[in-house]
């Protein structure tokens, strides 16, 4: 983990107690040294401050991780994995705003990374996954759309299939919702199947951009597919 240095090199004794202490798995006492001998050397030694943060890390000091991977980051040291190890800090301290902001500097530094981008589309995922629960259509789309944004072409679709989802599954329930009036007030019946129609056809818009990055995508063919049908159906 650490490169060893002679007994009379200033920090010397400090740095070894930590390699000797990580080599022990005892990450807590290894933090301890290693901690101790950055500040003797002025942290003007750019493994040992990226190994640093990692055992701060391990030993849950999520504060210290972040501090130890910002001059990480600073000194372009092991950048990529410098800003995943960050933002996983800031996830744990649940500074959201503050997770999304490294993200999005981590995926500019280091573009198509694909730790970062899982990072990234994991969180936009799961909100809006959260929002469609609640019933919050934008917010949801709002969410899934930053997922299409990423570089990473089995992202993009994921966001633009979760996209059509949300409004093949908005249209599905508009329809259903108005079933029970389609003899007793027919006029209203019409209305709510054209709303419902409009949402087939952005699903069915959505679902084609997916399609034009990967054909052959399974899940891609069954929701066009699912679209087609629905649309048909309502023509």
């Amino acid at each position: 983990m650490g490169t060893a240095l002679f007994a009379q090199t200033p920090g010397a004794a400090e740095k070894n107690a930590g390699n000797a202490a990580y080599k022990a798995k005892n990450y807590a006492e290894a933090f301890k040294n290693w901690e101790a001998y950055l500040k003797i050397v002025e942290n003007k030694d750019n493994p040992c401050v990226y190994n640093t943060a990692v055992v701060a890390q391990r030993i849950k000091n999520y504060e210290a991780a972040v501090k130890y991977y910002d001059l990480s980051i600073a000194n372009r040291y092991k950048l990529a994995s410098s800003y995943v190890g960050k933002a996983t800090a800031l996830r744990a301290l649940k500074k959201t705003d503050e997770m999304l902001a490294t993200l999005d500097a981590g995926m500019k530094a280091s573009p198509g990374n694909m730790k970062l981008e899982t990072m990234y589309a994991t969180h936009f995922l799961k909100e809006g996954q959260t929002f469609q629960k609640a019933g919050n259509e934008a917010k949801a789309a709002e969410n899934y759309m930053k997922i299409t944004e990423l570089k990473t072409k089995s992202f993009q679709v994921q966001g633009f299939l979760s996209l059509a989802g949300l409004y093949f599954n908005d249209g599905a329930k508009i329809l259903q919702d108005a079933t029970p009036i389609a003899t007793t007030d027919r006029a209203k019946y019409d209305a709510e199947k054209a709303k419902a129609v409009e949402l087939f056809k952005k699903a069915k818009g959505y679902a084609t951009q997916a399609q034009s990055l990967e054909p052959a995508n399974e899940d891609v063919k069954a929701m066009v597919s699912q679209i087609d049908a629905e649309l048909a159906k309502q023509a």
